[in-house]
């Protein structure tokens, strides 16, 4: 009795001493080591779009996500971060390009380039500040499957 009392508490302890958050944490902490500052803000992205600077701008969120609105500028592809492997392989993303990922708020592109640059050696690999969501709230243009243009899209509060 206890042994069985001694595992029940052992198997209670463990469930709340894990938080899964913590791995998140961890994870984009060292995404953040190995992109270093790559990470490029709106404005210079602007700026970058403006100046016709030679770079692709690659959308890591899911198609649905895509579908609803992505920044407009014509070098842009949706490459969802499950599906970066196939697109090293296939020869789609090249290591001596330069790409801005982008994704809903950040996380999830800085988690793609810091692949490319770990595992891949990729150099020219940049992550913007907050994502679309930061894009959006500067007045930035998207499209969308619906449109045939570029519209400004609010935020919702």
């Amino acid at each position: 009795m206890k042994k069985l009392l001694l595992a029940g508490l052992l198997s209670v302890g463990v469930l709340f001493a894990y938080n899964p958050l913590n791995g998140v944490k961890a994870q984009k902490a060292e995404a953040v080591k190995v992109v270093g500052n790559h990470f490029i803000t709106v404005k210079t992205l602007k700026n970058w779009m403006k100046n016709n600077k030679n770079f692709e701008i690659v959308d890591v969120r899911e198609p649905a996500e895509w579908n609803a609105g992505q920044i407009d500028y014509i070098e842009t592809i949706n490459l969802p971060r499950g599906v970066l492997y196939a697109g090293v392989k296939k020869g789609r993303l090249k290591p001596n390009k330069t790409y801005v990922f982008v994704c809903r708020t950040g996380h999830r592109a800085l988690l793609a380039a810091a692949t490319l640059y770990k595992w891949y050696d990729f150099k020219n690999v940049y992550v913007l500040k907050g994502g679309i969501k930061a894009w959006i709230k500067s007045g930035g243009l998207v499209t969308n499957a619906m449109h045939l243009g570029p519209v400004k899209i609010q935020l919702q509060k």
